[in-house]
């Protein structure tokens, strides 16, 4: 999804955490009069949105999800309204199903509705989405992969004396959480409900992106709007 439009609804860019990545970073909303408002994206470890909020760190939306992606509490709190979900998936709201490209997924049984593509060559099990939808992915509905490698640099980050000492402790106190079963992953610094800014993210250096194969490892912290302006300036 890069752009959608309607009759009533605001045209939406969509801009992601990197150049091959379906992981949003922002949407940039246009109304009738041509004004500009920019939304920023909150994720869980997969990608997965779960908070939009403005440019001020206001909540706009937010939803939370069982493991497989079956809306639990959904709230628009302004009329925005948010149809990603995993990556590459886009909500249907007649159906309930998420459009994934080759295929849909139905989140109340987290399984695809159509069979793999390339038959048993991926696998016996045909309508299997991934080994887990927590550290997997699978944008196309056409070959999953993992995203461990985020949780482990967040893990290394909290350790770096060249981190802001405020940076350290919010992930040492999200891995105290994560180790005593209270969150299922270690968040960004800055990404939570109370935020009054947009946070940060994981961006990879320039000259070893992740859409020329590097890892999370070659990742630094970086703010959200930085990240936005940047990505702008490179024109991806």
């Amino acid at each position: 999804m890069i752009q959608e439009t309607g009759p009533n609804h605001p045209t939406s860019l969509y801009i992601y955490t990197d150049q091959n990545s379906y992981e949003p970073l922002a949407r940039i909303d246009t109304d009738g009069n041509q004004e500009q408002h920019i939304r920023y994206f909150h994720t869980d470890l997969n990608g997965c949105p779960e908070e939009l909020t403005d440019e001020n760190g206001k909540i706009l939306w937010e939803c939370s999800f069982q493991l497989w992606g079956k809306r639990i509490h959904e709230i628009e709190h302004e009329s925005v309204e948010q149809n990603l979900r995993y990556q590459g998936q886009y909500l249907d709201r007649e159906t309930g199903l998420h459009y994934n490209t080759f295929r849909y997924y139905d989140p109340d049984i987290g399984r695809f509705t159509q069979p793999d593509p390339i038959g048993l060559l991926g696998g016996f099990n045909l309508y299997q989405y991934a080994p887990n939808g927590l550290t997997w992915i699978d944008p196309w509905g056409l070959a999953c992969k993992g995203r461990s490698g985020k949780q482990n640099r967040l893990r290394e980050l909290a350790d770096d004396p060249k981190q802001p000492k405020h940076i350290r402790g919010w992930l040492k106190n999200e891995i105290r959480h994560k180790e005593t079963g209270n969150r299922k992953t270690i968040r960004l610094p800055g990404n939570s409900r109370n935020s009054k800014s947009p946070g940060k993210v994981l961006a990879h250096k320039r000259g070893k992106r992740a859409k020329d194969g590097y890892s999370y490892e070659h990742s630094v912290m970086q703010d959200h709007d930085l990240h936005l302006l940047e990505h702008r300036h490179e024109g991806y």
